[in-house]
């Protein structure tokens, strides 16, 4: 039987001993940044057709949210838009959602109509856009292409839309 000599134990405790790897437990940071605001929910559907009908108000409601807690949401109804038709296209209504400490916002609500929105007479389908941004809207003037005049922002800022068909014939 072969013996090691006393100093070949010795090296080889302290090469095991180097061996030995502590685990360090991991680190987690908030990987900062901005993201997009997004549409966590809709009634009806994003994409839906909303039917005619003489005696309906059609209602949309929309629940926004955004992973960054302290963005201020800016959202626009927008009637037969995008692309920008300065004889159809038109700002309906214009909601501001400030932080609640939460990803997801309290809900919005539209109602399109003939009236209060300015839906112009003629097609008996009109596109309902909601434009929602963690930034304020850029002045019409101020918008970069002359197509995307009403929902336009900062460089910085992210812009998403949803749309919904509404089958009604204005006067």
């Amino acid at each position: 039987m072969t013996r090691f000599p006393r100093q070949a134990w010795l090296a080889a405790l302290s090469l095991w001993a180097c061996a030995c790897v502590v685990p360090v437990s991991p680190q987690f940071e908030d990987p900062g940044g901005n993201y997009s605001p997004f549409v966590a929910s809709s009634v009806p559907t994003a994409g839906a057709e909303l039917p005619a009908s003489a005696d309906s108000t059609y209602t949309i409601q929309v629940t926004l949210g955004d992973p960054n807690l302290d963005d201020v949401l800016w959202a626009r109804w927008l009637i037969d838009y995008p692309p920008y038709d300065p004889a159809i296209s038109r700002l309906a209504l214009e909601d501001r959602l400030p932080p609640n400490g939460s990803v997801n916002r309290e809900f919005i609500r539209f109602a399109p109509s003939c009236s209060d929105n300015q839906i112009v007479s003629g097609p008996a389908s009109h596109r309902v856009t909601l434009s929602v941004a963690d930034r304020s809207f850029l002045p019409a003037d101020q918008a970069p292409p002359p197509d995307l005049q009403l929902d336009s922002v900062p460089t910085e800022g992210f812009v998403v839309r949803t749309t919904w068909i509404v089958d009604l014939t204005c006067p």
